[in-house]
């Protein structure tokens, strides 16, 4: 069986809470030989109490590790989650990345694009397997409006709610997976100080624009144009994208090659690097640099 360990600064939040559920959801649906047998926290629960890992670990059967390094070497793969604060990655991954086993960091990857470089060249130089991803890169729609077209796009449209450091990922990772890399250049237009709308420029006629705004006003979604004059709207559905995204990570602890590039998660993180430095001089353009 491939055992997979899951990692955090505390477990009793949204992603490690059910994130295990999902897994066992991936594994019984498509048939492979996994479970996540082995969790680790650096704190024993949130600032300001909740769940412990004891109790978190044994309301899901999974087996509390003594330390970090004992999960690494009892497991075969491993989730670094810290869903909330990328700040927490560097460290967290600073073990795994050196382990040699494939590691899956939710997002945000890394707290900006020089990190994740960072990140990127300890797993290089112990030749470990790295992948990172929002599941809104899985929804069904975006994957069967892919296969039936394979030619990239010329416009993708999207809208969701949030703030840049945690959410903006989200909707970048649906323009990366249809879009692919290659960003020029970006601008932002003042639109307060809780809303960011980007337009992305590809080059060669290609763009796509974000719109961000707090809740409850803006839901994930997602508009796509082969041609520039029909298009069609991609639902974002946690029915499916979860579970699709569960089949990209057991398909990657199998085989050890990432799903998504490095190429574009880095380009992700350079236009939210930007993003905020944009949104303070708007309608000025910006060379992205990954």
């Amino acid at each position: 069986m491939l055992k997979i360990g899951i990692v955090d600064q505390y477990l009793d939040n949204w992603h490690c809470s059910y994130f295990p559920g999902f897994m066992r959801e991936a594994v019984s649906h498509y048939g492979y030989d996994a479970d996540i047998t082995r969790a680790y926290a650096v704190w024993d629960c949130p600032l300001g109490g909740g769940v412990s890992t004891d109790d978190w670990c044994r309301e899901r059967n999974i087996k509390r590790a003594s330390s970090l390094d004992a999960l690494i070497d009892e497991c075969d793969a491993i989730m670094v989650i810290a869903a909330d604060d990328a700040s927490y990655h560097e460290a967290l991954c600073q073990r795994p990345l050196i382990s040699g086993k494939p590691v899956f960091v939710d997002k945000t990857f890394a707290v900006n694009a020089e990190t994740g470089k960072r990140m990127f060249d300890l797993a290089d130089a112990h030749a470990t397997p790295v992948f990172s991803s929002s599941a809104q890169r899985y929804c069904q729609s975006i994957i069967d409006w892919k296969a039936a077209h394979p030619q990239k796009p010329a416009f993708v449209s999207t809208v969701g709610p949030h703030s840049i450091d945690r959410y903006a990922v989200h909707q970048l990772e649906a323009i990366s997976a249809l879009m692919g890399t290659g960003i020029r250049r970006l601008k932002a237009f003042a639109c307060g100080s809780m809303v960011t709308q980007l337009i992305l420029d590809y080059g060669e006629g290609r763009w796509a624009s974000f719109m961000q705004s707090p809740q409850p006003w803006a839901e994930f979604n997602f508009m796509v144009s082969q041609d520039g004059e029909t298009g069609a709207r991609l639902v974002s559905d946690d029915r499916d994208f979860y579970r699709n995204l569960m089949k990209a990570m057991l398909d990657f602890f199998v085989t050890g090659v990432p799903p998504v590039s490095r190429e574009e998660t880095l380009e992700i993180l350079a236009v939210i690097d930007l993003a905020r430095i944009a949104r303070e001089q708007p309608d000025t353009w910006f060379p992205v640099n990954p």
